[in-house]
């Protein structure tokens, strides 16, 4: 009986430490947590317009234009510096990101052969944030952009290279346009440019050498009856 007694406690026995060996394994369990952000980035697209007091259909920002034809200047005469007073063209920001401005080219289109002789006796004054003597006959305070034969800037890729400015959302620029022959410009008088590098090129030397300004000479009769269609086309980055 004494024998019996033992066998059922070491068969007790055994069960305990079964059971403790399983809870000792859920013991070891790892709690875990953990956290996350997001964000969502969207890319801007570069957006402006551009208007002036001399453009039908596009004489202000609400007419949202990208592109301009100013009111035809002439005829003129063998001598002439036109058109005067200078009528500003705005340029505004209308996008969500800042815009730098890049360059500048000319391009033109003549009337045939005697629009061609126009086209290489015609001068061009691009001037930036005029001052007060503005179309008074004399030079004022505005910025030259660039001033000289209109072959030159056409045969220039960029006709001028921009540094700046840049604009902010709802900035706005501005700049003007003289044609003259005979004389100088009374808006850029004889500044080839405001800027070194665009002086140097447009007076057809190396910078940083400037060849002196000569004053332009009047058209010939081969330039009668000739017209030229001037487009300026200003480029941005965003």
């Amino acid at each position: 009986m004494s024998l019996l007694k033992f066998r059922n406690f070491a068969v007790f026995g055994a069960a305990s430490m079964m059971g403790l060996g399983l809870i000792g394994v859920g013991a070891h369990a790892v709690f875990t947590t953990s956290t996350a952000s997001s964000q969502t980035i969207t890319a801007g697209s570069p957006s402006v317009i551009v208007y002036s007091a001399d453009a039908p259909g596009c004489t202000t920002i609400a007419d949202n234009c990208t592109s301009i034809t100013l009111n035809p200047v002439g005829p003129v005469g063998s001598t002439f510096d036109q058109p005067i007073p200078l009528v500003p063209i705005y340029i505004k920001n209308t996008g969500l990101i800042p815009v730098t401005e890049g360059a500048i080219q000319l391009t033109d289109a003549t009337n045939g052969p005697a629009g061609n002789y126009l086209q290489d006796q015609m001068n061009i004054c691009m001037s930036s944030d005029p001052g007060s003597n503005l179309g008074a006959g004399i030079p004022d305070n505005a910025t030259i952009v660039a001033n000289g034969p209109l072959l030159t800037g056409l045969a220039l890729t960029p006709s001028v290279k921009l540094v700046g400015p840049t604009l902010a959302p709802g900035a706005t620029d501005e700049y003007q346009v003289d044609f003259y022959a005979g004389q100088n410009s009374a808006e850029c008088g004889t500044t080839w440019s405001t800027g070194p590098h665009t002086a140097s090129a447009w007076s057809g030397a190396t910078y940083p050498t400037v060849n002196p300004w000569v004053t332009p000479a009047s058209l010939t009769n081969n330039a009668e009856g000739g017209a030229v269609a001037v487009t300026l086309t200003y480029s941005y980055t965003g």
